[in-house]
């Protein structure tokens, strides 16, 4: 005589052998998906799951000694550390951090981005400023140039933790990187000159040899040549070749390259480069290429423009920086 086991039973033993889900119920205890469910109800109101109680984190004691740590941590250059991190070292919150590095005057800000000028520098940039003003015209000849470099990783950031932002040097860079040479008028860009040795002179030279036919052939009744005052641009060899060359150059002042489009150019680039996340030096130098040829006339206008208008800030500012 077989004895028949209560579905419920059943249910019951599934359960305690963890097979705990609607479907397992109904099989193996062979009921309806409705009762499955009704009996997972009462077995969890009978067998109730208690949590374990949280462990709540002492706050470590703000000393001295501590403050001085979260200080000389955000202070390190050769790595910018986020809050977050300088709390977990330390055993605080990024609240606190925060709160010791205000307390003690140090502001997160930018920094290294408007260098002090010498009253000789203020002088030059305001006569410069002066003379373009009476050139306006002359925009539309020149030939703006510069070089910057590009890392696939760049630790040096916008903005960091410093009470000094005009004397902050900064982390510095390492990496993957190449340097790049770009010129930029009103009439277009010429193709972008990528290497990856330090600039020399032979180098820049060889570079302008290269871009000459293409800026004749873009200006055929002349043009003016641009570039600020590197040291590698103040060589005898360059200063000889862009004598023998280059029909018209601009007296450019020293520490200004907020007078200069071509600065801004440099940092949309970045910021293009920055959204492909380039993974290897082939990658880094294509996405380089990729935006830079996409820059034309149309998208060069607003920045040729605005030079008179940056000549007129200049002297309203007396010769100081401008925010450009």
């Amino acid at each position: 005589m077989e004895i028949e086991i209560n579905p419920k039973i059943r249910a019951k033993a599934l359960y305690d052998a963890n097979q705990r889900t609607p479907t397992s119920i109904m099989r193996g205890a062979q009921v309806s998906r409705r009762t499955a469910f009704r009996y997972l109800a009462e077995f969890k109101k009978e067998d109730p799951h208690e949590r374990p109680e949280i462990q709540v984190r002492k706050k470590k004691k703000r000393t001295s000694k501590l403050e001085k740590k979260v200080i000389r941590k955000a202070q390190e250059r050769k790595r910018v550390w986020l809050t977050r991190e300088i709390g977990s070292s330390v055993g605080v919150s990024h609240t606190t951090v925060q709160s010791i590095l205000r307390e003690n005057k140090i502001k997160y800000q930018r920094y290294n981005r408007q260098l002090k000028l010498t009253k000789e520098n203020v002088d030059k940039r305001l006569q410069f400023a002066r003379n373009m003003k009476r050139r306006e015209c002359d925009w539309g000849f020149v030939m703006f140039t510069d070089e910057c470099s590009f890392w696939k990783e760049n630790t040096k950031p916008n903005r960091l933790w410093t009470n000094d932002p005009l004397n902050e040097e900064g982390t510095g860079t390492h990496g993957i990187k190449v340097h790049c040479w770009g010129a930029i008028s009103a009439l277009g860009a010429l193709p972008i000159r990528i290497f990856e040795e330090n600039l020399t002179a032979r180098t820049y030279i060889n570079i302008m040899q290269q871009a000459l036919p293409q800026i004749n052939l873009l200006y055929p009744n002349g043009f003016i040549w641009q570039q600020d005052g590197s040291g590698v641009h103040r060589a005898k060899t360059v200063e000889q070749f862009i004598y023998a060359n280059m029909p018209q150059t601009l007296d450019w002042p020293s520490y200004s390259p907020d007078l200069s489009p071509m600065e801004n150019i440099w940092s949309w680039i970045k910021g293009q480069v920055a959204k492909d996340c380039p993974k290897t030096l082939k990658a880094l130098k294509t996405s380089i290429r990729k935006h830079w040829s996409s820059i034309n006339e149309d998208f060069l206008a607003s920045y040729i423009n605005s030079m008179p208008e940056r000549m007129r800030l200049v002297i309203k500012n007396g010769g100081g920086k401008i925010n450009y």
